[in-house]
């Protein structure tokens, strides 16, 4: 008899858990499609928005629940414990952080999961709701596959004209990356439920939905999701086939025959010429993407992700037990990537990136919450594994089981293309990492206790139970039932007044993740307004985005810089000064040396020209703030330190003038007559038609009249 593909039976369901439910399918599907486009950025900052409404509206959903029941129940897992201890170790890092309020606006983003999949493991009960929220993933996953193939084809909307991403195949993600990360989890958990269901109706559009988003994900040809995916697809196929055996095969002969057949035609076309991979086509760009000689000739991306690996390496090294702060990863790798390149011949090695993320989730998560975070983490992957592998020998349901791999499927094609991005950072996909976790969890409870749900929701019915309470007590004294009165309307005030806290508390913390949002759409309206040079209307925006996140560093930032252009040098300097404590901009160090040389701040200035040196992209780049230095210290009578600077700058580039004329300079206040000379006339050789060159003349003149006893002055030097 064949098997019911999952159990619809739904027993005295609480509205509340009904809201929640409601709650959670809003986050799958209103999170992967939010954008708003005048915003900095468009996608990002509305999907992070609406991922925190929509888990604190469905924390307080749960809340009312609590209270309606009279009881906290809390279900006890083998998860519950280390994703308690990442929570608290997130929380605990605000406390070391070396920038505590960028990690403290990191950390809604970080908790968020964490917090579904407890909202999930104590509110999702029955199989009706679990089907109800893969039937949306997957619906959702493939009308993305759908739009991702028309975008490939050039159909789209025309404001999406020129926007982010190495193809035109982005989504609603403004990346094409971002976009491959999301997907990868639909179509995972969609092939296992091909294979098990037994509907031909539901089997023919789940295949349509595979081949759409499938599709979508090979015309991103992002290298990370094709290898996420396809270690998934072997993970998966070997559950099937290590706990159902050679009857998995035999029920699905014909389709392996398809299968397999497509594999050998798609191999012959990568491998034979034919006009289908000829330069240009599909094909020739994925076998580009993929192969060994392609990616050794195209080494930029490589090398950059290399870069990353490698300054990350040096934060860990100086926090390896605790780490930085949760979310600080952006705050210091400007900093650490210069130490890198500092080292060696690193900088003719390895490329300049401005880096927010590492591109390894793991090595991130590393530098930011040391080895105990790590840990943490790694421990709560292993307990989750144990536990489904576990669960897979006990349920005897097919279509469950299929729901099982294509869970578990799903979070180990997360995790290997987290070794080369940062799909976890992604709210799309934080969400439906999280979300599969916890409906694993949800599956084990339901299969190891059938009756457990009737167990949690005997408490939902809070008015029969307290009419039942009453009869039983019911007395003929009437000062007994006047007590009881009494006691029953301060019990419906307390819950009432337990309804109006839940409340405020969540408008308060829904204005609270609100708030950067709407700060980042002034940011936007101000950066219009700087394109059209109308500085004072867009200092004005910058400074109502402040109003509304007074954390926002690159406000504080643009500010600084048009005061600078507009000579404000004491404004500038405090805005400026206030950015370094949120963000670290390439630009940030030479902007406040710049203002610190105005207003005659000589040693800051040192310390920012030697900072902005080091931010450099090129050394070419480099030889202007060389001289500036070199300038800077003869300013102060270090001539030493000002000789070293200008002959690097002449190891960069022998004929810089601005280094010879300022080594002159070096040397004439030392009394070098003889090198100045040599320096002075590099210069005249060089540009002789140039302001420095009959600087230079006048100079040399000079000495030769005082018949090489002139003795330099402050006002001599160059």
């Amino acid at each position: 008899m064949e098997q019911k593909e999952l159990n619809l039976a739904k027993n005295n369901v609480s509205p509340w858990t009904n809201a929640i439910e409601v709650s959670i399918i809003a986050l799958v599907v209103l999170v992967p499609i939010a954008f708003y486009p005048r915003c900095v950025t468009v996608f990002l900052p509305a999907k992070e928005m609406i991922t925190e409404l929509l888990i604190l509206i469905a924390l307080m959903f749960w809340g009312f629940k609590i209270v309606q029941r009279g009881e906290l129940k809390f279900i006890h897992e083998p998860l519950n414990f280390p994703i308690l201890s990442f929570i608290f170790i997130c929380i605990l890092s605000l406390i070391w952080s070396n920038s505590p309020m960028v990690s403290l606006k990191e950390l809604p983003l970080f908790l968020a999961g964490p917090l579904l999949y407890f909202i999930i493991t104590n509110n999702v009960k029955d199989d009706q709701q679990i089907n109800h929220i893969l039937t949306i993933i997957i619906i959702v996953g493939s009308l993305f596959g759908v739009y991702g193939i028309l975008q490939y084809q050039g159909i789209d909307f025309s404001f999406w004209t020129g926007n982010i991403g190495r193809q035109n195949v982005f989504g609603l993600f403004g990346n094409v990356n971002y976009f491959a990360e999301y997907l990868i989890i639909p179509l995972t958990i969609a092939v296992p439920l091909f294979f098990v269901s037994k509907n031909k109706m539901k089997k023919l559009l789940l295949l349509i939905g595979i081949l759409a988003m499938g599709g979508s994900l090979i015309l991103t040809f992002t290298r990370g999701s094709y290898l996420g995916f396809g270690i998934s697809l072997f993970f998966m196929l070997f559950l099937f086939v290590f706990f159902k055996g050679k009857s998995f095969i035999k029920e699905n002969k014909n389709i392996f025959i398809i299968i397999l057949v497509a594999i050998i035609i798609i191999t012959l076309l990568f491998v034979i010429p034919n006009p289908l991979n000829k330069s240009g086509t599909i094909i020739y760009k994925i076998k580009s993407r993929i192969s060994v000689s392609q990616l050794i000739q195209n080494s930029y991306t490589i090398k950059s992700r290399i870069t990353n690996w490698k300054f990350t390496a040096l934060m860990i090294k100086d926090n390896p037990l605790l780490g930085s702060g949760i979310g600080t990863y952006k705050y210091n790798s400007l900093r650490y990537q210069a130490r890198f390149l500092e080292q060696g011949q690193n900088r003719s090695i390895y490329p300049y990136v401005f880096a927010t993320k590492t591109h390894n989730e793991c090595l991130q998560l590393w530098a930011e919450l040391g080895i105990v975070g790590l840990g943490i983490f790694i421990w709560l992957i292993i307990s989750y594994f144990n536990y489904g592998l576990k669960f897979i020998k006990r349920v005897k349901n097919r279509y469950k089981q299929g729901i099982l791999i294509g869970l578990m499927g799903a979070i180990v094609a997360v995790l290997v293309d987290g070794i080369f991005g940062f799909p976890l950072h992604l709210p799309a996909t934080i969400v439906l990492f999280w979300l599969s976790i916890g409906l694993t969890i949800v599956l084990g409870i339901n299969e190891s206790c059938p009756n457990k749900e009737n167990i949690v929701q005997k408490y939902d019915n809070e008015k029969g139970k307290e009419n039942s309470d009453e009869k039983n007590n019911q007395t003929n004294e009437a000062n007994k039932d006047e007590e009881l009165e009494t006691n029953k309307t301060k019990f419906f005030l307390f819950k009432a007044l337990l309804y109006l806290g839940i409340i405020l508390l969540s408008v308060f913390i829904c204005v609270t993740v609100t708030r950067p949002f709407i700060a980042r759409i002034h940011w936007f309206s101000g950066d219009v307004e700087t394109k059209k040079k109308n500085w004072n209307q867009a200092i004005s925006f910058y400074e109502r985005a402040l109003k509304w996140d007074p954390y926002l560093g690159p406000m504080y930032y643009n500010i600084g810089k048009i005061l600078q252009n507009k000579e404000f040098y004491n404004l500038s300097q405090k805005y400026l000064e206030k950015a370094a404590k949120y963000v670290d901009h390439p630009d940030l160090p030479q902007d406040l040396a710049l203002v610190y040389l105005k207003k005659g701040l000589l040693n800051k200035a040192t310390i920012k020209l030697k900072q902005a040196i080091s931010y450099q992209e090129n050394k070419k780049s480099m030889l202007p703030l060389y001289a500036e230095l070199g300038n800077t210290y003869l300013k102060l009578k270090k001539y030493k330190p000002a000789e070293i600077v200008l002959k690097d700058a002449l190891k960069i580039d022998p004929d810089f003038i601005n280094a010879h004329y300022g080594l002159a300079g070096v040397y004439l206040n030392q009394n070098k007559i003889e090198e100045a000379l040599v320096e002075l006339e590099k210069v005249i050789e060089l540009a002789p038609d140039s302001l420095e060159a009959k600087s230079a003349q006048n100079i040399m003149q000079q000495i030769a009249q005082d018949k090489l006893k002139f003795q330099p002055t402050e006002t001599d030097n160059p």
